[in-house]
């Protein structure tokens, strides 16, 4: 996959941002969207839209996500099997001459408007999606590999010639494409009525305006952006409170929630309350506790959640923002606390481990072989660890996965 087709880290710099963006500028991000006129009733923009949100990097995010939407241009068509084609072809991209998936459109719709041969490149899992339909995918990228594209291509011309004969076969479906330098891609395929737009963009915009919602209810309470990872149709940023409370031998903690967006396939909009542990002056790490079944630390919307049920459930986001004191609670009364070493032990180990995804990574392994003396005191050898982890550059999808590792041992103890 292309490298502009990669989640990447967004350099927050303190010298490049005010921390300040215009409810009215933050608006613009909607512009092109679906639900845009929806969401300036729901959220009533008009009345705001002079309003000033204070976040530390909201415009450095801003500006980020505006480049996406501004150089990445989705658009939703939808077509029949019988009018589709799968192969493999030989393409030039951005300079670099490669072998790519090509799905080309014999006929199609855009709204209602009949259109004809577009041809589109592969991406994310759009390839996958359609051969499951078949059962036919490990086999298909099994010929694909091996060079044997003309037979794989003659397989799924058989099924294109079933549903040329046979509605059983003439599935209807969208196609969700983006345009980027004059070429477009395929980056999922999705049901007709039972999937809904929402994106990196949407996700911004709300779950900024939710943080400033509950700002204006609640004086003294103040956001930082802490990270920020995306690209055109994934996001993830990590905002804090920016004053933290004292946590006991867990150190100055602050409550922090990390929004994301998996705008492709079975993907879903996210809101999950973790903790930010470290000391004033310092970025630290996130704990990330599990879901209580009484009082919800996250907010979760699918993809095929209506638009309206969306605005409702984001209005009821103050319940998930303001939960730090309990997450103190939780933290002072971890039962393994008294044992550091065994817990550095069980982090190793399940680094380590012959199914690891991180046993490439030797300075994440390094960090926790020094052993901990037993005593509560030196309980701030281990955070210094999990600091230090933190703050390696790795990969973004290994990154949040070591998070739950520590997370579940740190505050549960758990091995599995």
């Amino acid at each position: 996959m292309e490298e502009k087709f990669i989640q990447k880290s967004v350099a927050l710099n303190p010298e490049e941002s005010t921390g300040n963006l215009k409810v009215e500028k933050l608006w613009e991000l909607m512009e092109d969207h679906p639900y845009k006129e929806k969401m300036y009733a729901e959220f009533e923009i008009e009345k705001i839209k002079n309003e000033v949100i204070v976040i530390d990097f909201i415009d450095t995010i801003y500006k980020r996500i505006k480049y996406f939407s501004t150089n990445y241009k989705r658009k939703l068509i939808r077509a029949e099997i019988k009018h589709i084609n799968l192969f493999e072809e030989m393409l030039a991209i951005d300079g670099e001459k490669k072998k790519e998936i090509i799905f080309h459109f014999d006929e199609y719709l855009v709204v209602d408007e009949v259109k004809q041969d577009l041809k589109t490149v592969a991406k994310y899992e759009s390839k996958n999606t359609y051969l499951d339909a078949y059962v036919m995918t490990k086999y298909a990228n099994s010929l694909f590999k091996n060079g044997l594209s003309d037979l794989a291509r003659q397989n799924i011309q058989y099924f294109k010639d079933l549903a040329s004969s046979s509605d059983n076969y003439n599935k209807h479906r969208s196609y969700r494409l983006v345009e980027n330098d004059g070429v477009t891609y395929l980056r999922g395929i999705t049901s007709i009525d039972k999937y809904y737009e929402y994106g990196v963009d949407f996700a911004f915009v709300v779950s900024m305006l939710a943080f400033h919602n509950f700002m204006k209810k609640n004086q003294g309470v103040e956001y930082k952006i802490k990270s920020a990872h995306i690209n055109e149709s994934k996001l993830e940023i990590i905002v804090a409170e920016k004053f933290k409370k004292d946590a006991g031998e867990f150190g100055k903690v602050s409550t922090a929630i990390k929004v994301s967006t998996n705008d492709l396939g079975q993907g879903s909009l996210n809101f999950l309350n973790i903790i930010n542990v470290g000391k004033t002056n310092k970025d630290g790490f996130y704990l990330l506790p599990k879901q209580n079944p009484f009082e919800s630390n996250r907010v979760q919307i699918s993809h095929t959640t209506k638009p309206e049920n969306v605005f409702a459930t984001l209005k009821t986001m103050e319940s998930v923002l303001n939960t730090s004191d309990r997450f103190i609670k939780e933290l002072k009364e971890a039962k393994t606390i008294k044992t550091p070493d065994e817990l550095r032990m069980k982090i190793q180990a399940k680094i380590d481990g012959p199914r690891s995804s991180f046993g490439h990574i030797k300075r994440l392994s390094d960090i926790f072989k020094t052993k901990i003396d037993n005593e509560i005191t030196n309980f701030s050898k281990l955070l210094e660890m999990c600091n230090k982890a933190e703050e390696l550059e790795i990969d973004f999808d290994l990154k949040d996965k070591l998070r739950y590792i520590i997370s579940d041992i740190i505050l549960y103890g758990s091995t599995k």
